[in-house]
């Protein structure tokens, strides 16, 4: 249940017998790593996931849970500081308390919570739970009257919380880099994206306009491709369309990274192609059937890129596969 700074933590009590799950979830998610202590709604039993990623100075929360109530108490604002998290559930609400203020955050809603105030989160049904922990002196600079406030919600369905949310689930995707340059950017991207979504200061705003907005943006279009790549029609004007951008926006993104839509969209086709090349489940699959399935619609094309790539032609690759098996 241990991870390294750039391993995902990951915990289930289904690995934990029945009569020992609340207090190993107490135990491991309270003492070690949230600084909360849990306890079943209405006297139910615990079932629970949770996966900690680290960026840089980021991290992200991620759990799959019955009812439950999480508190903060002093201990845990006394070992924990003065960090910010925004939290959101899907498939149930969640209560809030602390200092006598009490507020029902809808399903699918969000809101930024103090770490530094004792507080309780009541999931009143199973959920999906997704945290984002930011450091309070990265994102006191970008944030208007950024202040110990306990609670502020977030505009539900803002376009801005819909990039966050895609973003999140990209990088959850892709698990943490070990590479320190990356992260600390990524941790940059998401203090941009929570400071738009909670209203940031004139200044911050147009630098994550320009630094936060376009890497989700990017990372949004990324994985539109991913999920359409089969398609033959797929095209920078189709990928723009969806994510309601224009065409030469999608351009501009992706030259930031000295790259072209179409080069990348080849480049995935052909990762797609060779890992199913590769496949024993694939087989007794045709080259070109391999290669339609791709979103190749031109057998030529098709092959003349991927020996360009690969230094092999399928045909190469797909035996060297069968003779190392």
């Amino acid at each position: 249940m241990t991870a390294g700074a750039n391993t995902p933590f990951r915990f289930s009590t289904e690995d934990v017998p029945v009569r020992d799950r609340l207090a190993v979830w107490r135990e491991v998610l309270g003492r070690y790593y949230l600084h909360l202590d849990v306890e079943p709604v209405a006297g139910g039993r615990v079932r629970a996931t949770a996966e900690t990623h680290r960026w840089s100075t980021a991290s992200l929360y991620f759990s799959d849970t019955t009812p439950v109530c999480a508190t903060r108490t002093a201990q845990h604002v006394q070992d924990d500081g003065g960090d910010f998290r925004l939290l959101q559930a899907e498939g149930a609400p969640y209560r809030f308390t602390a200092r006598g203020f009490d507020s029902l955050v809808p399903q699918g809603g969000a809101a930024l919570l103090y770490n530094g105030a004792i507080s309780r989160v009541c999931y009143l049904g199973p959920c999906r739970v997704t945290g984002i922990r930011i450091r309070r002196d990265d994102l006191k600079p970008h944030v208007r009257n950024l202040d110990e406030r306990a609670f502020r919600p977030v505009e539900s369905g803002s376009a801005t919380l819909r990039l966050l949310n895609n973003y999140v689930a990209v990088l959850r995707r892709e698990g943490p880099s070990s590479d320190p340059i990356l992260a600390a950017r990524v941790a940059s991207h998401l203090t941009d994206l929570v400071a738009l979504a909670l209203g940031a200061t004139r200044d911050a705003a147009e630098v994550a306009q320009g630094r936060g907005l376009r890497a989700a943006r990017l990372a949004a279009i990324k994985a539109d491709i991913d999920a359409n790549i089969c398609e033959p029609g797929l095209s920078v004007e189709t990928a723009a369309a969806r994510q309601g951008v224009s065409p030469r926006y999608v351009q501009v993104l992706f030259e930031s990274e000295a790259l072209t839509f179409t080069e990348y969209l080849v480049a995935r086709r052909l990762a797609r192609a060779y890992r199913m090349l590769t496949d024993p489940g694939f087989a007794v699959r045709t080259i070109s059937s391999i290669a339609f399935d791709a979103g190749f619609g031109d057998l030529s094309y098709f092959n003349r890129t991927f020996r360009r790539l690969y230094g092999a032609t399928p045909t190469d690759v797909r035996a060297g596969a069968r003779s190392e098996r």
